[in-house]
C-alpha cells in the first residue's frame, strides 16, 4: 500500500509553473494560483484505497470575453511522484461545471477566465465528480485572495446552482485523508450516516473532524473562515 504524504502549497506552486498547459493566451489582467486538496478512491490491487490528490490551478483573467476556457494538464511522467493524471471526460465535464458555480457563486462573468487545471495523483486516470465541488471553492478562495488550509480536504459535486449532492466511497476517502495527514474533511450534507454506512466511528477513531456542507457557500465559510 502506497504511503500517502501531502506536498507543501509552496512545493506544488512550483510544480505548476513547471507542468502549466501553455495553450494561446491574450493579454492577461491578472493571474492567481492554488493548490487545493482532494479526496478520491483509487483501485490497488484490486482493492478500493482512500486516497489525496492536489488540484493545482492557475487562473487568468483575461482582457477579451472569449471564455470561459478550461483546460488540462494531463498525464507528465516527467517529475516522478509529481504527475499528472489523465482525466476521464466525466472529471473534465465536472470541471467545467465547477467553474460555472464559481462564476455564479460571486457574480462575475466566467467569459474572461482561463481556468488550467492539473490533479496530481498516484493513480494514471482519474475519474468522477466528486473533485468539483472542492474545485469550486478553491477558485473562488483564490480569486478572493484567500487561503486554502492545508489540513482540510472536501469531496462531492457541486451543482450548477452551488448545491453540493452526494458521492461515493466516504469511507475509504477518510481512511486516505487520516493517511495524507489532513485532519479536517467536508462531506457533502446527509453522507456521515447512509444506508450503505456510519462513518461517525471511523472520524472518531482516525481523529478526524468531519463536516457536512450542502452549499458551495457553506463549504468556502467552513474551510476559509471567511463570509462568503
Amino acid at each position: 500500500m502506497h504511503s500517502y504524504r501531502p506536498f507543501t502549497p509552496q512545493l506544488l506552486t512550483v510544480l505548476f509553473l513547471l507542468v502549466v498547459c501553455k495553450g494561446a493566451v491574450g493579454a492577461v489582467e491578472q493571474r492567481v494560483f492554488i493548490s487545493i486538496p482532494a479526496l478520491g478512491v483509487i483501485n490497488q490491487g484490486g482493492k478500493l484505497v482512500g486516497a489525496t490528490h492536489y488540484l493545482v490551478v492557475q487562473i487568468d483573467r483575461l482582457s477579451d470575453l472569449s471564455g470561459p476556457q478550461v483546460q488540462f494538464n494531463e498525464g507528465s511522467r516527467a517529475l516522478g511522484p509529481f504527475k499528472g493524471s489523465a482525466l476521464s471526460p466525466d472529471w473534465k465535464d465536472a470541471a467545467r461545471m465547477a467553474v460555472d458555480a464559481a462564476a455564479r457563486a460571486i457574480g462575475e462573468d466566467p467569459r474572461s477566465w482561463l481556468v488550467t487545471v492539473k490533479n496530481v495523483s498516484n493513480a494514471y486516470l482519474t475519474d468522477g465528480p466528486s473533485a468539483s465541488a472542492v474545485l469550486a471553492v478553491g477558485i473562488v478562495a483564490a480569486l478572493r485572495g484567500d487561503t486554502f488550509p492545508p489540513n482540510v480536504a472536501m469531496t462531492g459535486k457541486v451543482e450548477p446552482d452551488g448545491r453540493i449532492s452526494a458521492v461515493g466511497g466516504i469511507p475509504e476517502k477518510l481512511q486516505g485523508a487520516a493517511r495524507s495527514g489532513l485532519s479536517v474533511v467536508l462531506i457533502p450534507k446527509g453522507q456521515l450516516r447512509t444506508k450503505d454506512w456510519d462513518v461517525r466511528p471511523l472520524a472518531e477513531s482516525l481523529q478526524l473532524t468531519v463536516w457536512e456542507v450542502g452549499t458551495l457557500r457553506e463549504a468556502y465559510e467552513k474551510i476559509t473562515g471567511r463570509d462568503f
